[in-house]
């Protein structure tokens, strides 16, 4: 009896081992992401993609250059420049820094990540901390994730 024993187990083994790494984990729902080019002469760029309140928006900064006025180059962080500066569409943040917004709700700062839960539901805006558009060069590639 025992012999069989030790001739079962190896194959029962095998077997639980084979079934557990069959099963499926539902970790939530995932979208497959978008890799988006936002213009920096462009204002506000539609991103055509839509988010629910309480989903999970991750934005990340993936490359490029774009610059305020002729001469520098940033990257999602902006110049750093004055954050008051009447030029910004969001007081407070860097000067060229990377922006988002759902819907025409208020924006928020992106930079080079951003990870948060969203309150509103509309549709992804993204673009440049600039009201002055008309000097603006360049572009910047994220890409967008949402987990529902």
């Amino acid at each position: 009896m025992k012999r069989n024993f030790a001739f079962i187990s190896p194959i029962l083994l095998l077997f639980l081992m084979t079934l557990a790494c069959s099963i499926s984990y539902d970790l939530g729902d995932s979208r497959d992401a978008e890799i988006i080019d936002v213009e920096a002469m462009e204002g506000w760029k539609n991103t055509h993609i839509k988010v629910e309140a309480g989903d999970l928006l991750m934005i990340t900064y993936v490359s490029g250059r774009w610059s305020p006025w002729p001469g520098e180059e940033f990257d999602a962080i902006g110049s750093g420049g004055d954050p008051r500066c009447r030029c910004n569409v969001m007081e407070g943040v860097s000067h060229a820094a990377l922006i988002g917004r759902i819907g025409d709700y208020e924006p928020f700062l992106v930079g080079e990540r951003y990870h948060h839960s969203i309150g509103e539901s509309g549709i992804l805006y993204l673009g440049i901390n600039d009201v002055d558009l008309y000097d603006n060069s360049g572009r910047l590639q994220v890409k967008v994730e949402i987990d529902e």
